[in-house]
């Protein structure tokens, strides 16, 4: 089981690259974006990212998800005539999209940004959302193939065709915040464009009226399920509009962005790798202990990676934030990086209901924690502001899981070690509080702290036997192994 864990881990650092990238660059946007812009720009910028978003989750229609639920256990021809179906089924939407987009840009401008002077960034949005969702075509070829390698040329070839382009419109020519969306639909476009030939090279004309039924029953629900989800992890920021200032929304946005840096460094590349491998390890004797020690190592990865970035972000913050202002937003990102420790959770089992290919109950509990969601959003923030999105947003999380885990014992169940969860959650909780209490002015001080309370961690996590024998026998020699490589090796 040790090398399906570590074949798991090489997968996701591979497929990762490109996710890890992105937010990297994205950590490179935020002191650009916050010394050329104002912070009501800034939120306007944030806005209109989260409603291209919207965009893209409707637009793609799930297809990332269901491409690989359907084709996976398909012949290599079966492959071929069920993605020419998807690439059918997803040119027509993004004709509708466009059309959509050129009829109601005026519409959707009011709607989120209250100024109609924005119209053609809207139609920007649209273009984004249409062509980041054909490029899924080419990275699920690449997935289905197993080559992460391929998958990663692709995502970083539409990423740094972006990067570039944005750099040049935003620090070199300071134009406005619309250009920074005209780069972001032209990455994908160009190297939609240059995918073409693999996508031809992987389809095979052929018109499946009972497939297609099956795809779009199993779609309209996932896809469903991912706006829900949108909303739940979106929703409390255009409440915020309501009740705080855009300065506290721009504060709130910034909170999120950075504290969502855990997803594209480990959900997002979990997710990608995990897939195939959930297929091809479902029949085997040892299944069910495999996924479930992934699961744990998972949130293990989640809650240290969050407590690293939580010790340092005062620091950090200063650095790639270059408007004062927005300072402040290191209390949320606290918080929203515990949320996403929890929602990491979710992953560890959602495939309890993807194999039997069930998204109707995903989309029905997801729809609970949102009401839970709004509601608690509307009788709290006025009274605690961002601070009580941020929480609520965890708190929904939470409800959602527990939810779905209960439901999960109906179909393939996934067991997940609960205490091991929650005393990863309460170490978080308490060695986070901890870090606020004390101040130095002396830099050594202040970061032998920080080691401190890191190495408090995992003095505490072998106290509480996180680790099993066979585990600390694991890692043991995998320290024997670093230590002969790399301080005792002969000249």
């Amino acid at each position: 089981m040790l090398e399906d864990l570590k074949n798991t881990i090489k997968h996701s650092a591979v497929y990762g690259l490109s996710r890890v990238a992105s937010k990297a660059l994205s950590f490179v946007f935020i002191p650009l974006y916050t010394s050329v812009y104002t912070a009501e720009s800034f939120a306007n910028i944030n806005l209109l990212e989260t409603f291209w978003q919207y965009l893209f989750t409707i637009c793609l229609f799930g297809f990332e998800t269901t491409i690989i639920t359907h084709c996976s256990t398909e012949t290599e021809d079966g492959k071929k005539k069920l993605l020419y179906n998807f690439f059918i089924i997803l040119l027509f939407n993004c004709a509708v999209f466009l059309m959509l987009g050129l009829t109601l840009k005026q519409n959707f401008s009011n709607l989120i940004l209250n100024d109609s002077a924005h119209s053609n960034v809207i139609i920007y949005c649209f273009l984004i959302c249409i062509f980041e969702s054909l490029i899924t075509i080419p990275l699920s070829i690449a997935r289905l193939k197993n080559k992460p390698g391929l998958y990663t040329l692709i995502a970083l070839s539409s990423l740094f065709i972006n990067f570039f382009l944005q750099i040049y419109f935003v620090f070199f020519k300071r134009y406005d915040f619309d250009f920074v969306f005209i780069a972001k639909f032209l990455g994908p476009l160009i190297v939609f464009a240059l995918s073409l030939p693999l996508i031809f090279a992987n389809i095979k004309a052929n018109y499946d009226k009972d497939k297609i039924k099956d795809i779009l029953n199993f779609s309209f629900f996932w896809t469903l399920y991912a706006i829900l989800g949108m909303f739940l992890n979106t929703v409390d920021r255009y409440i915020l509009v309501e009740y705080v200032s855009k300065e506290q929304v721009g504060i709130y946005t910034l909170g999120y962005s950075v504290g969502s840096l855990t997803n594209s460094l480990i959900i997002i590349p979990y997710s990608l790798a995990y897939t195939g491998i959930f297929y091809r390890k479902v029949k085997e004797p040892d299944a069910g202990r495999y996924f479930t020690k992934i699961s744990t190592y998972l949130f293990f990865s989640m809650i240290l990676v969050s407590l690293c970035a939580s010790l340092f972000i005062p620091e950090a913050i200063k650095i790639f934030v270059r408007n004062p202002k927005l300072w402040d937003a290191v209390d949320t990102i606290r918080i929203v990086l515990f949320s996403n420790c929890i929602f990491a959770i979710f992953y560890g089992f959602i495939f309890s209901f993807l194999y039997k290919k069930e998204s109707k109950i995903v989309t029905y509990y997801t729809a609970i924690a949102l009401v839970f969601n709004v509601a608690g959003n509307f009788i709290f923030i006025r009274y605690y502001g961002i601070y009580a999105a941020a929480v609520l947003s965890a708190v929904s999380y939470l409800l959602l899981i527990i939810l779905l885990y209960r439901k999960s014992r109906n179909y393939y169940f996934i067991k997940l070690e609960v205490n091991k969860l929650i005393l990863l959650g309460l170490l978080y909780i308490g060695l986070t509080y901890l870090s606020t209490l004390f101040k130095f002015n002396n830099l050594f001080l202040d970061l032998g702290l920080k080691l401190l309370l890191l190495f408090v961690f995992f003095v505490f996590l072998f106290l509480g036997k996180f680790f099993e024998d066979v585990e600390l026998l694991a890692i043991k020699g995998a320290l024997n192994k670093y230590l002969k490589i790399n301080l005792f090796k002969k000249n």
